[in-house]
């Protein structure tokens, strides 16, 4: 993400990300940037051009995408871990994001790697 001119946003921003396992509300977020929640929303929407609760949801989302490439970890593991407290509302939420739900993601990415895996090894008898 590149650099945010707002220094109130960018502290929010870092607030968030520092910490994915806690759920930020807005009202967390505004006191992080010293403003009131209604301006800072309007705030942190005219700077970034998402919602605040659009971005975070984002933010929580991605990160749970890196750890469902670890095949031990169950998918309510993975939503503790990006500050989900209850499954429904991860699987919305990653639903939302990436218009597959997370177990569907994790099987895609599982499919990815084993295509790879033959690839190589395809490749590698060739030499």
């Amino acid at each position: 993400m590149p650099p945010v001119q707002d220094p109130r946003v960018a502290k929010v921003l870092a607030h968030i990300t520092r910490d994915l396992t806690r759920r930020v509300t807005l009202v967390e977020a505004a006191r992080v940037a010293c403003l009131e929640p209604l301006y800072f929303s309007k705030r942190f929407h005219k700077t970034l051009g998402t919602p605040f609760a659009l971005w975070s949801a984002h933010v929580r989302v991605e990160a749970a995408k890196k750890l469902l490439a670890t095949p031990a970890l169950s998918i309510s593991a993975v939503a503790a871990a990006v500050g989900y407290q209850d499954i429904t509302t991860f699987e919305r939420a990653f639903r939302k994001c990436e218009s597959i739900s997370p177990s569907q993601y994790r099987r895609r990415l599982v499919s990815q790697s084993v295509e790879e895996d033959s690839k190589r090894r395809s490749e590698d008898k060739k030499r």
